[in-house]
């Protein structure tokens, strides 16, 4: 029996040490002669499930790397630690990657306040640190080693307003999460409303993390008659919001960004996700056979057999692109230093799924357009296309 304690006891020592550190899995391993690449985000919390899709991303983009041949004869070993969607825990795995895991290069979070959080631990050990989250909170202010993986929201944003415009739209209404990316995606939108003499805001709400219910909100709204109505928030908040809107007697247009492009979005909004209009890189397409490039179908192809479903949310595209330009970069420097693989990704050529990524502008962006999409007819269309074809 005292053995049999022992024993016990040493192995949920070692279980609270792994859980305690926040690694994920056995992937978290170091070895030794592998280059090994840090990743961070939540894998517990309200953003849990987006944070998995963009884990196993990654772990598709290393797979298939390694089974390349890896970089400069070495494979990738991946290290992932759970931040748990909080920007100070944020801040104490990167410093942990860095410090004591030895990483080369990072993948972060799709939270934009985790990634500027973690970018002053990164700048100052001058690691290249590629962000797939959307805010523009994080670039054009100076930092150095952090990219962004994916487009800015503000073109998803430019690309809602634009439709609206196009729709002839002229009262705004507008309601958002509480969190700083649907509160800045707001304000932006607000921007480009008020600068324009033939719209204006009518409506103005907002919602907690965590409300299930948004008719108070929703009736205000309504009241205030808008033919344009925009949402921003998690995409099965979002969902609901569009349900609720259209219980609530809202006919018009539903505008949004790239929330509207998470696959459980349209599943909590039903047959009222019809007539959204949304600025994104990209969406998650129903079957691959949908996919639109061969990038895109061969990432699809790759994801399904690794987890055996397709993910459920975009930011595995912003994922997977992340790392291939990581690579591609280490690749391209034939080094290990921070500062060859920094001067490496401004010479990046490299088409992804979002596009054709080039970060010669130094400024962390690396593409500088966004598409823009209508569900209609029950099947996602391109807005513009859809716009040409009903005017004939």
């Amino acid at each position: 029996m005292r053995k049999f304690l022992m024993f016990f006891c040493m192995v949920l020592l070692g279980s609270m040490m792994v859980f305690a550190g926040g690694a994920s899995d056995k992937s978290s391993i170091p070895n030794s002669k592998a280059i090994r690449i840090g990743w961070f985000g939540p894998l517990s919390g309200a953003a849990a499930e987006v944070g998995v899709n963009g884990l196993n991303a990654v772990k598709v983009a290393i797979k298939q790397i390694n089974q390349n041949g890896g970089i400069m004869g070495k494979e990738l070993d991946l290290i992932p630690y759970d931040d748990s969607g909080n920007y100070e825990t944020s801040v104490k795995v990167v410093t942990r990657l860095i410090q004591q895991d030895k990483i080369i290069g990072i993948v972060g979070s799709h939270l934009s306040s985790s990634v500027l959080a973690a970018s002053d631990s990164t700048e100052k050990a001058k690691i290249v640190m590629f962000g797939t989250g959307t805010s523009s909170i994080w670039t054009n202010i100076g930092l150095k080693y952090t990219f962004r993986g994916t487009a800015c929201s503000d073109l998803f944003n430019k690309g809602a307003y634009d439709a609206m415009c196009k729709m002839n739209a002229k009262r705004i209404a507008t309601i958002c999460g509480d969190t700083e990316y649907a509160q800045t995606c707001t304000k932006n939108i607000w921007a480009f409303v008020t600068k324009n003499p033939d719209m204006k805001i009518v409506a103005s709400e907002s919602w907690t993390t965590g409300d299930s219910d948004y008719s108070g909100q929703l009736i205000k709204i309504v009241n205030a008659k808008p033919d344009a109505l925009y949402i921003v928030g998690g995409g099965e908040d979002v969902g609901k919001v569009i349900a609720q809107a259209r219980q609530q007697g809202y006919e018009g247009y539903i505008y949004g960004v790239e929330p509207f492009a998470d696959t459980n979005a349209m599943k909590m909004a039903g047959s009222a996700f019809e007539n959204c209009i949304f600025g994104c890189a990209y969406f998650i397409p129903a079957s691959i056979d949908q996919a639109q490039t061969d990038v895109e179908k061969n990432f699809l192809t790759a994801y399904r057999a690794m987890f055996n479903q397709l993910p459920t949310a975009e930011v595995a595209y912003r994922a997977y692109d992340s790392m291939m330009l990581l690579a591609k970069a280490i690749e391209k420097a034939k080094s290990l230093d921070g500062d060859a693989i920094r001067a490496a990704v401004l010479k990046l050529s490299y088409k992804g799924i979002g596009g054709d990524f080039n970060f010669s502008s130094d400024t962390g962006e690396g593409l500088s357009v966004a598409h823009v999409y209508i569900y209609a007819d029950g099947r996602h269309q391109d807005f513009y296309k859809w716009l040409a074809a009903s005017k004939k």
